[in-house]
C-alpha cells in the first residue's frame, strides 16, 4: 500500500474561474475565500488527474487530499457528486492565512506522525500539486512531489 497525496485546485479540479493572484504571482487568498461560495464551487470541473485519483484509490492505496481550502459542505458535495474518493482529508483551518507551502508541510508532517511515522518522509508518500513553492517544500522534506500541471497535459495528449 502506498500513500498518494493530491491537492485539489489545479490538480484534479479546475477552479480557475474563482482564482486571482497578487502582483508577485501568489494566490490572493482573501479573493479566494470570498469566491468560495456553493454556486461557484459547483461550477468547478475535473482535470485528467481526477481519473488517476480514482484508479489509485480503487487498487487500495491510501489517498490523501491535502488542500489549502477552508473546506466547506459545498466542497464535500463537489467531491461526492464527482466521485472523487479519498481516505484522509487535510485542509486549512478557518482563520489560518499561512502560505500553502508551510500549511501543507505542517498538515502532512502532523498526519504522518499521528500514524506512527517519525516524519512524512518515512512513509514514502508521493504527491501531486500545481504550486512550485509547494513542490519545492515537499521535496525538501523528502516527499516525492510531482507537477500536476505537466501530468494533466500529458494525460490529455
Amino acid at each position: 500500500m502506498a500513500y498518494v497525496i493530491f491537492y485539489l485546485d489545479g490538480t484534479e479540479i479546475d477552479s480557475e474561474h474563482r482564482k486571482a493572484t497578487l502582483p508577485d504571482g501568489t494566490l490572493h487568498l482573501e479573493h479566494w475565500v470570498a469566491n468560495n461560495t456553493p454556486d461557484k464551487i459547483a461550477q468547478d470541473s475535473l482535470l485528467p488527474l481526477a481519473e488517476q485519483m480514482r484508479k489509485i484509490y480503487s487498487v487500495g492505496h491510501t489517498v490523501i487530499i491535502c488542500t489549502a481550502r477552508m473546506f466547506s459542505p459545498a466542497d464535500m458535495k463537489f467531491l461526492l457528486d464527482n466521485d472523487l474518493p479519498y481516505d484522509v482529508l487535510l485542509h486549512r483551518e478557518p482563520g489560518n492565512m499561512e502560505g500553502d507551502d508551510t500549511l501543507k508541510v505542517r498538515l502532512l508532517e502532523d498526519y504522518f506522525q499521528s500514524q506512527g511515522f517519525s516524519c512524512a518522509e518515512d512513509a514514502s508518500p508521493m504527491m501531486f500539486d500545481d504550486n512550485l513553492k509547494v513542490i519545492e517544500a515537499m521535496l525538501s522534506i523528502g516527499v516525492a512531489c510531482f507537477d500536476a500541471v505537466g501530468f494533466n497535459r500529458r494525460l490529455v495528449a
